[in-house]
């Protein structure tokens, strides 16, 4: 059995960049904003802060009045249809095919309420905050192929980021960088 590990994040969901529309909608500058979230997004993505917890740290250097759940309300991106035909082109010659993604609990619970199609596509979805370990860290692709009982010869990663390839690379894993270019992608899963 061969694994394909999707990433989400500008591979499967388009436009998923929250922080420039925060910074707009609050007034803030967007590269000291994202100076600050930097700061923060290894313990987000952990699962080690909360969101909330964050929104007080923003309140609080950027004095801005914060309601409801920001990371959630803008977060809005479009699904990648051409991914997800791939996806269902994979599980139908028999692959096993997982989401494997940076992430933390507003965009999944976004994911969970409106992109609940997502899930009809992958066998699984790995998020990083309920891991407690994000990439480019190489235990979170070991934890994946040992929960899928797959070993790296056999397990493909598809994502935007050269230092995420590069981490999963560094396992054995045949990698591919996703930057809107489906004619590569589609030559690389051999469809």
């Amino acid at each position: 059995m061969r694994l394909y590990i999707f990433d989400m994040g500008e591979v499967v969901l388009l436009g998923v960049n929250v922080l420039r529309r925060m910074a707009e909608h609050y007034g803030i500058d967007y590269d000291a904003f994202r100076a600050d979230y930097n700061l923060y997004d290894k313990p987000l993505m952990d699962g080690y802060m909360d969101s909330a917890d964050y929104y007080s740290h923003m309140r609080k250097a950027f004095a801005v009045d914060i309601s409801g759940d920001p990371f959630s309300l803008f977060f809005t991106p479009t699904l990648n249809q051409r991914v997800l035909d791939y996806a269902d082109r994979l599980r139908a010659r028999g692959d096993r095919v997982v989401i494997g993604s940076n992430t933390f609990e507003p965009h999944w619970k976004a994911l969970s309420d409106r992109y609940i199609a997502i899930r009809e596509h992958f066998d699984a979805l790995y998020a990083s905050h309920l891991m407690h370990i994000s990439k480019p860290v190489p235990a979170f692709w070991r934890i994946i192929m040992e929960a899928e009982g797959v070993k790296a010869d056999d397990s493909f990663f598809i994502d935007d980021r050269l230092d995420n390839i590069e981490a999963a690379e560094s396992l054995g894993i045949r990698c591919f960088r996703y930057q809107r270019n489906d004619e590569e992608l589609e030559a690389f899963l051999s469809l």
